[in-house]
């Protein structure tokens, strides 16, 4: 057995699948399998507007009631991102291989689950392939592994063997097998025997062409009638995945799947409980880890680097922990309701012994605990030490990087540098030259008035957290001894002087509730939201009561998410 697959697997990659794998992509883009652009298909998001960014993220002054009827759009075929590759694969085998940081990773607007951006190259085919054969092996060597998919004795037993590819099918594919797909894993399965391979041998075959198929490495919603370009309810399968993967990054588990099957699972009341229920499921930490720490940043901190001799105190550990603090930062708002504007402003942190020596603190016994900061201005998420951290510079604290991303991440105001304008960077402290202050060199850019637009926005901002230092620390004057002026002006007019006078500011924008209904509606839907669908969101939220889950569960039972239309012939 072992030689026919360790020769099977040496082989060109089926041209059937290539080709298959390859139409997926060209469809990704936009094209036909003729190699033709489709008009307006191109990057197409629900709603259609385009998952690059632009119109449709973020407009106006904020939300207002929308009177219009939702738009549905044609969301492209989504491959797996590579967290929900992983996660499937673990759902579906129980397998601990991981391959996300071995293929490549694509994002857009932070997020790695954008189906636009999802494409699939010659080298990534070969990828999935050779993966698929790798866990099939590891499935088949661990018996206990094994037995999940083999649930009976296929030996001389052709009922057993349908019902191995029937269960197996239905779970990798997250909806039945068509009569063909059944017939052709069985082909698969004969195939293999007929080449001297026993059953079980036979069934890990059909598990390698399983997990290598476009169907299991695509999130496909096909249109029965592609040229009704009417909106269409998402059938019971198509909804399961959608919820699946926006809430867990993985598969549907079996009652999922149980109600896609009956039906039950298209009511805004099935909806809602299924996502209380879920997140009160481990797999819901997903969420946390891979949206919250892709739009609030915890997942840079696995890169940042910060000067010893500047810093310290900073290391690995201490990164660890400002990571693991903000995920539990966003947990509490998620998993205890709270409302969500208090983000910005609750005076609650998780600290263990390195934070707590970096926030003034006492140490907590044990490990990380949930204290009430009172030692210094700290609040709400602008005064994690995580978030504090990963929008510094090696050397310094960055108020241009940190006002920038409060613009960006909670306001939806993405700033662009204007084309052909070349930025000089801030100069560096050199040594026996007077001393001056970050707002002094920020004065230089703002000289320029091709500058001067964007940083009458991002220093307001940057400028009332320069009380904390480079990797969080309060700091009542800069460390050459010079005073901290954090004082400004917002665009609307509001005065802000530190981080208190800010978080009231920014509160207080009419951009910082839809912003979070347009960044969560965006991963939910792995395609950005329109304003028009953002807007009756964001009014049916804030008409009760503004958590996180209500939030999930406005966008979950919008029509944006419940329903799709094809393009259209």
């Amino acid at each position: 057995m072992n030689e026919f697959l360790s020769s099977y697997g040496r082989r060109p990659l089926a041209p059937t699948l290539a080709a298959v794998l390859c139409c997926a992509s060209i469809a990704l883009s936009g094209c036909s399998t003729s190699g033709e652009v489709s008009p307006g298909s191109a990057g197409a998001g629900v709603g259609g507007s385009s998952a690059s960014g632009g119109a449709g993220v973020i407009g106006g002054g904020g939300a207002g009631v929308s009177g219009g009827a939702s738009e549905v759009g044609n969301k492209v075929i989504h491959r797996l991102s590579n967290l929900e590759y992983d996660n499937t694969l673990r759902d579906l085998t129980g397998t601990a291989l991981t391959f996300e940081h071995t293929f490549v990773s694509e994002e857009v607007e932070g997020f790695d689950n954008i189906a636009t951006s999802l494409s699939m190259s010659p080298r990534q085919v070969e990828d999935y392939f050779v993966a698929a054969r790798q866990v099939s092996a590891d499935v088949f060597a661990n018996p206990s592994l094994r037995a999940r998919i083999v649930t009976c004795a296929p030996d001389a037993d052709p009922a057993c063997v349908a019902k191995v590819i029937a269960d197996l099918g239905l779970r990798a594919f997250r909806r039945p097998l068509t009569a063909e797909e059944s017939a052709s894993l069985v082909e698969k399965y004969q195939e293999a025997v007929a080449l001297g391979l026993d059953p079980q041998g036979a069934l890990q075959h059909v598990l390698h062409v399983t997990l290598a198929s476009p169907q299991f490495l695509y999130r496909m919603e096909l249109d029965p009638d592609p040229a009704n370009a009417a909106p269409r309810k998402l059938d019971g399968y198509e909804l399961a995945s959608r919820l699946s993967y926006a809430l867990w990054s993985s598969m549907p588990d079996d009652e999922l799947l149980a109600q896609a099957a009956t039906g039950a699972l298209g009511s805004p009341e099935s909806l809602t409980s299924e996502v209380d229920r879920m997140l009160s499921d481990a797999r819901s930490e997903m969420l946390v880890k891979n949206f919250a720490g892709r739009w609030f940043g915890s997942k840079r901190l696995d890169d940042h680097v910060a000067s010893s001799t500047l810093y310290p105190d900073y290391s690995p550990t201490l990164a660890a922990s400002m990571q693991r603090e903000m995920e539990l930062y966003f947990s509490k708002f998620l998993y205890e309701d709270l409302p969500y504007s208090q983000l910005l402003t609750a005076d609650f942190n998780f600290v263990d012994g390195p934070l707590a020596a970096l926030y003034g603190l006492p140490a907590p016994a044990g490990g990380m605990a949930e204290v009430v900061n009172t030692s210094d201005q700290r609040m709400g998420i602008l005064g994690l030490a995580g978030f504090l951290t990963h929008t510094s510079r090696e050397t310094r604290s960055s108020p241009i990087i940190r006002g920038k991303w409060v613009l960006d991440a909670v306001l939806c105001t993405p700033l662009a540098v204007p084309p052909g304008l070349v930025i000089a960077p801030l100069e560096e402290p050199v040594e026996g030259a007077p001393a001056t202050t970050i707002r002094q060199q920020i004065e230089v850019h703002r000289a320029s008035p091709a500058c001067a637009g964007c940083h009458n926005m991002i220093d307001p901002i940057g400028l009332s957290l320069e009380n904390f230092d480079g990797i969080g620390r309060y700091r009542p004057k800069y460390e050459n001894g010079l005073a901290i002026d954090t004082a400004g002006t917002m665009p609307d007019g509001q005065k802000v002087d530190g981080l208190p006078s800010l978080v009231s500011a920014i509160a207080s924008s009419p951009r910082f509730l839809p912003c979070a209904a347009s960044k969560l509606g965006t991963y939910a839907l792995g395609a950005t939201a329109t304003e028009a669908n953002r807007d009756q969101i964001v009014a049916r939220w804030t008409a009760g009561n503004p958590t996180l889950r209500n939030l999930i569960k406005e966008i979950v039972t919008h029509e944006s998410f419940t329903s799709r239309k094809a393009e259209g012939l």
